[in-house]
């Protein structure tokens, strides 16, 4: 199951870089942009090639998702009834954090989740997308008091969601930011102590321990 959620990832991740292109983005070097962020993680999620997996992981695995994530960017005991309505509730968040208005937000990420879920399974959900007026890449977590349907490929509720939103030229940096978030997920271990807590210092806590072991 861990290797498919990567694969997931992976594929989500390619899907939002080709909309980016298509949307006339500034993605236009492939040594410079999530393009190679893409290729990486899908070649060494596919073939598993030593020299490839090595720079995927030297530029991927050790980010740190706790880099990205403050306490105001942490929502605990969500109460959400659909897709719909949850990133209605990260887009407000998102839109006191930036500055960028709620209704652009939730436009981007709407757009591409109708591209496809960013579900990854084991009731995990992490909606990506770029904005021109972005000038940094932030993540929101939000643990849900109840799981939702999120359209998963393995029809599991998610009631784990990690919003990474970043600029449109950050040299894949929001994509790394993915990618780190979709590993740390992968642990079912930190899955239960995430579903655990009760505030958003004790889940910063849990992921600032877990982000140490990993690295």
């Amino acid at each position: 199951m861990r290797w498919f959620s990567i694969a997931v990832c992976a594929k989500s991740i390619l899907v939002s870089v080709l909309a980016s292109k298509s949307r006339r983005s500034p993605l236009d070097s492939l040594s410079r942009t999530p393009y190679t962020c893409a290729a990486l993680a899908l070649l060494a999620v596919s073939i598993g090639a030593s020299d490839v997996k090595a720079r995927f992981i030297s530029q991927v695995y050790f980010m740190s998702i706790i880099d990205y994530i403050a306490a105001d960017q942490v929502m605990v005991g969500v109460v959400s009834s659909s897709k719909k309505q949850l990133i209605e509730q990260l887009a407000e968040r998102g839109a006191v954090l930036t500055g960028i208005s709620q209704r652009s937000l939730f436009e981007m990420i709407m757009r591409r989740e109708r591209l496809g879920s960013t579900a990854i399974g084991d009731g995990i959900a992490i909606p990506h997308a770029v904005h021109g007026d972005l000038t940094r890449t932030i993540g929101i977590i939000a643990v849900l008091a109840t799981p939702i349907d999120f359209d998963a490929a393995d029809k599991k509720p998610v009631d784990i969601v990690c919003l990474v939103i970043g600029p449109q030229d950050a040299d894949c940096d929001h994509l790394k930011c993915v990618s780190s978030v979709a590993k740390l997920l992968g642990d079912v271990a930190v899955r239960n102590q995430l579903r655990q807590a009760k505030t958003a210092e004790a889940l910063l806590q849990s992921l600032a321990a877990r982000s140490d072991v990993a690295a």
